[in-house]
């Protein structure tokens, strides 16, 4: 019976060493007896056989040692060919025995580059994710998916580089409030810059991309957010008494703080749009879509408070449109045809003439000023919340399912027509008609009260 090992020395008197055969016809590497003995050699093989325990290194103290069986094992992994499954499984057990805290198997689709992932992800035009939110009904804009796209590239490009997607934990998520690269920032940007790694990763966790939950429980930042400032509205009409470098850039600026549109929504606004005594809000102006719909999907008047004196101007601006003629010529438009005035136009001339009037700090104006200053105002007179919401668009689900029907009433519209006129040129009113203006306020807004308590 032939034995089960075989020896051989590397030179001549040297120490012998011995090598088992294992079923599948292959050698265990060679090991060293510590001894040139033939028959100790034998001996001290026969008992490593029959522990099955061999030792890693014999001239060791307290020699750690391989048994046969793991020997195999180990020769198995090493030659045979195993599935994709079969791997999965492997790789399984390992992390159940707290072996593995992650695998990445080759060509699996957690294996792909996570950058990669993260700007596909945030392509309005080819991400997986915008047409799943799309065929459910859901909005998503170009603008707030090319936002994330540039804080990816920005900031966790850097941070990420040669890293796969199922190699993000939260380890990677954590580290970024105390990195460079987030020193000096608000916080307010720093949880933005987080979500626009984890709405991705969470998205891939319930795809099967990743087995890290690596989105749940990250405590972000706190903090208020800087306030804005506003205009005193003795300041407001000081500006709009000055001559401005540009008119063009005025109008808009007095269209903002006397009705409080968005700056997408006075961009959108064409001829039609323009009414005897009302502005029809149909659609936005976006950075990436161009014309689109109001930001929350719904179409709604607004009172123009000084009837004569604004649509005048606005419709003499849409008729002297050098690029479009008719009702579908924009208002505010620009030297590029299609395209309305730039942010940057609308606050360069704005905070020019902040500085005419002797305002301290232009800066800390902006145009989008106008809106919080046209809220503002308006609270002042109205104490029902719901009535400025239906005016400036400000409406969240819950106003929706509430109040929505009160909010369709064209009494809002009456309400808020009157009380413009009381926030803007109640100085040209007499004692008795402002009087009157008041007492009809209170009439509408305690009628207002009572049928939301029925409802």
């Amino acid at each position: 019976m032939a034995r089960p090992f075989s020896f051989s020395t590397k030179k001549p008197g040297g120490n012998i060493y011995v090598q088992f055969a294992l079923p599948n016809g292959g050698r265990t590497y060679q090991k060293s007896t510590g001894t040139s003995n033939s028959r100790e050699a034998e001996k001290i093989a026969m008992e490593w056989l029959v522990k099955g325990d061999i030792p890693k290194r014999i001239n060791s103290k307290n020699p750690p040692s391989t048994s046969i069986d793991k020997i195999r094992f180990f020769n198995d992994l090493r030659t045979a060919d195993f599935d994709e499954s079969e791997i999965q499984n492997i790789v399984k057990i390992l992390t159940e025995r707290k072996y593995l805290k992650t695998a990445v198997l080759t060509d699996s689709r957690g294996s792909r580059s996570v950058i990669d992932f993260l700007l596909d992800f945030w392509d309005y035009e080819t991400s997986p994710y915008v047409k799943e939110k799309h065929s459910k009904g859901q909005s998503i804009g170009k603008h707030y998916t090319a936002d994330y796209q540039g804080e990816i590239r920005n900031y966790w490009a850097p941070l990420l580089e040669g890293k796969c997607i199922a190699e993000i934990t939260r380890h990677d998520v954590e580290n970024f409030f105390v990195c460079d690269a987030a020193k000096g920032l608000a916080p307010k940007t720093i949880n933005k810059i987080i979500s626009a790694l984890t709405i991705p990763m969470k998205w891939a966790f319930y795809h099967e991309m990743t087995t890290h939950n690596c989105f749940d429980g990250i405590i972000k930042c706190s903090g208020k957010s800087k306030e804005r400032k506003i205009l005193t509205m003795d300041m407001a009409n000081k500006l709009m008494e000055v001559e401005w470098e540009n008119e063009l850039s005025k109008i808009a600026n007095e269209l903002a703080m006397h009705t409080g549109l968005r700056n997408g929504e006075l961009k959108a606004l064409t001829l039609n749009c323009i009414g005897d005594d009302v502005i029809y809000v149909t659609q936005a102006w976006g950075k990436y879509e161009k014309m689109k719909c109001c930001k929350n999907g719904e179409a709604r008047q607004v009172p123009i408070p000084i009837p004569h004196h604004l649509t005048l101007k606005l419709r003499a601006l849409g008729e002297t449109n050098p690029h479009t003629k008719g009702d579908n010529a924009l208002i505010f438009y620009s030297t590029v045809p299609d395209k309305p005035l730039e942010d940057r136009t609308l606050n360069k001339y704005l905070r020019k003439a902040l500085k005419e009037i002797g305002y301290e700090n232009p800066d800390e104006i902006s145009f989008y000023s106008w809106r919080h200053f046209f809220c503002s105002r308006m609270l002042d007179y109205i104490s029902d919340k719901r009535i400025v919401m239906a005016l400036s668009g400000h409406k969240t689900e819950a106003m929706l399912n509430h109040y929505g029907k009160h909010l369709e009433d064209d009494r809002v519209v009456s309400l808020a027509r009157d009380v413009m006129k009381k926030v803007f040129i109640d100085k040209h009113e007499d004692e008795q008609t402002i009087k009157d203006l008041t007492n009809k306020l209170e009439n509408l807004e305690n009628q207002f009260t009572q049928e939301a308590k029925i409802a």
